[in-house]
């Protein structure tokens, strides 16, 4: 039976990328606390990542979640990170937006009202920001990737070299103090990394779920963070790095 209610489980969070307890609890017709020792026994295994309410798939597909999946995973925090961010945009300024969740909850903070220039290789941040009467808009052209509803390649990656921005909003699916900051998807790399090199400073916005954890493609090094926005307090260990390479951290 537990055997039957794991494949169920695997067989969800592979199509919906992420679930609460109590998603989960409803699609199978059983209880909380029967889900949870499921989920226990099948992140054991290293099949899935237990999330704060709930969890999410890991499997070699993952790094295509539409920005759907990726909003569902931790959004009150994501929220909170998106408001932190957006009061650091001023007047005038030019921005970098990349294609992560986290910068499209930082879109929906952002002043309507206020003068700004936004690029983002996001369609849905693109889409989010339209009706805002003073902010133009930039995308870069390049490869068209629908899962992500984003662009990416190096024709992108010259685009936004050809731009520069006071700052550049980032996000990452991991970072790790000793190891800095990683993805686990390769097409993300160099879109990333020319926002990065074209902007006065980058702002990293990471959920505490985040912290001190690795994945395959690294990104940037701990050292080229100038601003940290998360939710919650910092591990010594990253608390540390963060004073030793001189690194703001913003918290609620």
């Amino acid at each position: 039976m537990q055997e039957d209610r794991k494949g169920e489980i695997i067989k969800l969070l592979s199509t919906r990328g992420y679930m609460t307890v109590e998603e989960l609890a409803e699609q199978l017709y059983v209880s909380g606390p029967t889900v949870r020792r499921c989920l226990q026994v099948l992140a054991d295994e290293g099949r899935i990542k237990r999330i704060h309410g709930g969890a999410s798939y890991i499997g070699r597909d993952s790094y295509e979640w539409t920005l759907d999946m990726r909003s569902r995973v931790n959004p009150r925090e994501k929220r909170v990170i998106g408001k932190l961010a957006a009061e650091l945009v001023g007047e005038g300024n030019h921005i970098f937006l990349d294609a992560g969740s986290t910068c499209h909850f930082l879109a929906k903070e952002l002043d309507p009202s206020m003068k700004m220039t936004v690029l983002t290789n996001s369609i849905p941040t693109i889409m989010e920001l339209s009706g805002h009467k003073n902010c133009q808009i930039e995308s870069p052209c390049g490869q068209y990737y629908p899962s992500h509803t984003s662009f990416f390649g190096e024709e992108s990656a010259q685009f936004i070299r050809k731009r520069h921005a006071d700052y550049y909003f980032a996000t990452s699916t991991a970072v790790d103090s000793r190891n800095g900051v990683s993805v686990r998807s390769l097409v993300e790399v160099s879109v990333k990394q020319a926002m990065r090199d074209c902007a006065d400073c980058m702002v990293l916005l990471m959920d505490h779920t985040k912290m001190e954890t690795t994945d395959y493609y690294h990104l940037f090094d701990f050292s080229q963070v100038d601003i940290l926005v998360t939710d919650a307090p910092l591990p010594d260990s990253m608390r540390e790095a963060c004073e030793r390479y001189d690194v703001e951290v913003i918290l609620p």
